[in-house]
């Protein structure tokens, strides 16, 4: 069995259809237009490596000749191309070279020693999980993995935190690198910014944990649906794809009983909404209307109000509500030996014991006590 790529997890996340058709057919090898752009700037920083390693200076003319050989290398596999589109890539290309030559030659630059190493790290449930990193750099006894970035935004740390790829990337070169201390480092070339975070073992371990199970999810479809997304019109296997079938075929013959019959179903479901929105506004208006009520009664001293169709009761209650977090109040409720008579436990009888004042004090605090008006309604008929 080929052993699982992150490429893998993410082309299944995205359609788990496509995912199987691209393993089971062949097709020819097919990218989008952002697939394009990152795959002409890795060619082209890859190309560099070696320089870089041996301390040469880049120059921007250079860099720039070697995207747009690779950008033309690449552009042919490009599913359903648009021109205007493409232009705008290569401009954003352009812009990623020129950081790219900044970031390597300014002053503090991390001094790259490998490129382009693989490996394989063996996952917790006997699973492995390609490792692929994009370059190693040292300062010292600490050794820097980056990634290069094309994203149009920039990440933040509390995203970047969760990067699965990164962290298990990081544990393999925990092991196989031989620094004291691993950093991650996600260069966002449109911006030329820099973003660094220090490993931390457990938490690689704890990625690497995760990995294993999406595997596990992975090999555990036998029947893969597709999955509606933003790619879908670049997914070169729409014409095959049982959630486009029936479309294709109405923009090639015109609209036929199934688009009646979805027509009908979407009408009702507008009517429905009207209706739940016009409920809505309802609400909003009895609400009002109660509190005029509550006012008028409580000047007046009247516990209910009585019209032509039936009566307004008024009443005045207590309601209390329990924290989210039940932590401290189930250990309460086992320290008081309450815990098993109230049905482990039974948050609605709590709740009515505070308002009444009977049950324990110290959970009592625990609860947040407010004042509510109800209005009950009494019809003429009953």
């Amino acid at each position: 069995m080929a052993i699982t790529t992150f490429s893998d997890l993410e082309s299944f996340r995205r359609c788990p259809y496509a995912y199987r058709l691209d393993r089971t057919d062949a097709f020819p090898d097919k990218v989008t237009l952002d697939e394009c752009l990152r795959r002409s700037v890795d060619d082209t920083i890859r190309e560099y490596a070696r320089s870089r390693i041996m301390g040469y200076r880049l120059k921007d003319e250079k860099v720039l000749e070697s995207f747009w050989k690779n950008w033309d290398a690449n552009y042919p596999k490009v599913y359903n191309p648009v021109k205007d589109d493409a232009m705008q890539y290569i401009r954003v290309g352009e812009k990623c070279m020129r950081n790219f030559v900044h970031q390597s030659t300014r002053f503090g630059a991390v001094d790259i020693v490998a490129s382009d190493m693989e490996g394989t790290l063996s996952l917790p449930g006997k699973n492995e999980i390609a490792v692929s990193i994009q370059e190693v750099g040292r300062r010292g006894s600490t050794a820097y993995i980056t990634r290069y970035v094309t994203d149009a935004q920039v990440s933040s740390k509390e995203e970047l935190k969760n990067d699965l790829e990164m962290r298990t990337s990081a544990l393999w070169a925990m092991d196989n690198l031989g620094a004291r201390e691993t950093v991650m480092r996600w260069v966002f070339l449109v911006q030329s910014v820099a973003t660094e975070l220090t490993a931390n073992r457990p938490d690689c371990q704890e990625a690497a944990r995760q990995v294993s199970f999406m595997i596990d999810d992975m090999r555990s479809v036998k029947e893969p649906l597709p999955r509606e997304s933003d790619y879908c019109p670049l997914c070169p296997y729409q014409s095959r794809c049982p959630r486009f079938l029936h479309e294709l075929s109405t923009k090639e013959s015109g609209p036929d009983r199934g688009t009646e019959l979805a027509d009908r179903y979407l009408e009702y479901e507008k009517k429905k909404q009207a209706l739940k929105n016009r409920i809505e506004v309802l609400d909003a208006e009895q609400d009002a209307l109660k509190a005029e009520i509550v006012a008028y009664a409580d000047s007046r001293g009247y516990m209910s109000l009585k019209g032509e169709e039936g009566k307004i009761l008024i009443r005045h209650e207590r309601k209390a509500e329990l924290p989210q977090d039940k932590t401290q109040l189930i250990a309460r409720l086992k320290q008081t030996g309450q815990y098993d008579s109230l049905s482990m436990p039974n948050y609605s009888r709590i709740r009515s014991d505070i308002v009444k004042g009977t049950v324990d004090p110290e959970i009592a605090k625990m609860a947040n006590i407010e004042n509510v008006d109800k209005i009950y309604v009494k019809k003429k008929d009953e």
